[in-house]
């Protein structure tokens, strides 16, 4: 019989902790799309790894222990980063924050379909098996791609094709350590309470590096929204309270409705990403990529105006 219960946690359990994730994402920065997309690529890096990772000992390269120990680890985290080392490059990553989120959704892919695996070859203990993997090897796998997202999203607003390999390579042997650390202290037997422990542990550095992330973003805003073209003093003003929208925008919802203030929240959302797109110009390099970034930031002030329209002259007064 199917272990329904052991399949559905884990599924749900690790798609819960991408949405957690995603909500740190407070400007709304990053792209729904590009997160499917990573999610999509880990599932494609899971059945490569599980074509690649048998064929090592089948013909004698390593033995099976070498490489849980250390192969696997190596192998795994550059196939789930080779989607993050193409979606950096693409304008609408703003910052280190979406490239954490981008990587954990690439990991999350990569872990549910690995919990299949475990959870149908072990139907007598699938239930605890998909219960101990999503609080520990989940996170662990989230963590390392997570990081790698981190690394490439910083190596952005540096020019050196040198430096970016080496945040790129920084982030990768992070990211492998971690993985082998787990693997070897799994390998040796650790206790159940200390393989979650190092699966939160993992979780709290990305949850920390994305509370920075939002802090550095936060302070964008308030450094820019003076200065931006397009957005008056008054908005300003407002947007500079952005953690404040729902006492905010509530007097609103009563004069003109729920629905005219959700449209209220959206362009005042549009006019924050519209400063870290100033900011984040300011700090690039590359010209190239300046440029890109441009670009966006001019499709955004189109979007902005339109929606300024209809939100409408007396509700924005």
């Amino acid at each position: 019989m199917i272990p329904v219960i052991a399949l559905a946690v884990a599924v749900i359990v690790p798609l819960g902790f991408l949405y957690v994730v995603k909500a740190l994402d407070f400007y709304q920065t990053g792209s729904v799309g590009f997160i499917a997309i990573s999610g999509i690529w880990g599932v494609i890096a899971y059945f490569l790894a599980a074509r690649i990772n048998p064929a090592l000992v089948d013909h004698g390269l390593v033995s099976k222990d070498v490489l849980v120990r250390f192969v696997c680890p190596v192998i795994e985290e550059i196939l789930k980063a080779r989607i993050l080392v193409y979606l950096i490059r693409r304008p609408k990553v703003k910052y280190f924050l979406d490239g954490a989120i981008y990587g954990f959704a690439a990991a999350i892919g990569f872990a549910m379909f690995e919990n299949f695996e475990y959870v149908l070859g072990h139907q007598s203990t699938a239930l605890q098996l998909a219960l101990f993997r999503v609080l520990s090897t989940n996170l662990i796998h989230a963590t390392g791609s997570a990081l790698i997202g981190i690394a490439l999203g910083l190596a952005r607003f540096d020019r050196s094709l040198l430096y970016r390999g080496l945040y790129l390579l920084g982030g990768l042997a992070l990211a492998i350590g971690i993985h082998s650390g787990f693997n070897n202290m799994v390998n040796d037997g650790v206790a159940l309470l200390f393989a979650f422990a190092a699966g939160f542990g993992g979780a709290g550095i990305i949850y920390l590096a994305a509370q920075r992330g939002l802090k550095d973003e936060k302070s964008w805003v308030h450094e820019k929204i003076g200065v931006t073209e397009g957005v008056t003093s008054g908005e300003a003003a407002v947007v500079q309270q952005l953690e404040r929208a729902g006492d905010i925008l509530t007097p609103l919802a009563e004069r003109f409705g729920a629905g005219k203030a959700s449209q209220c929240e959206k362009f005042l959302f549009m006019q924050a990403q519209l400063a870290i797109e100033v900011k984040r110009i300011e700090k690039m390099q590359d010209e190239k990529m300046r440029l890109e970034a441009r670009r966006k930031m001019d499709e955004l002030q189109v979007k902005m105006n339109q929606a300024r329209k209809v939100v409408g002259t007396y509700c924005m007064l």
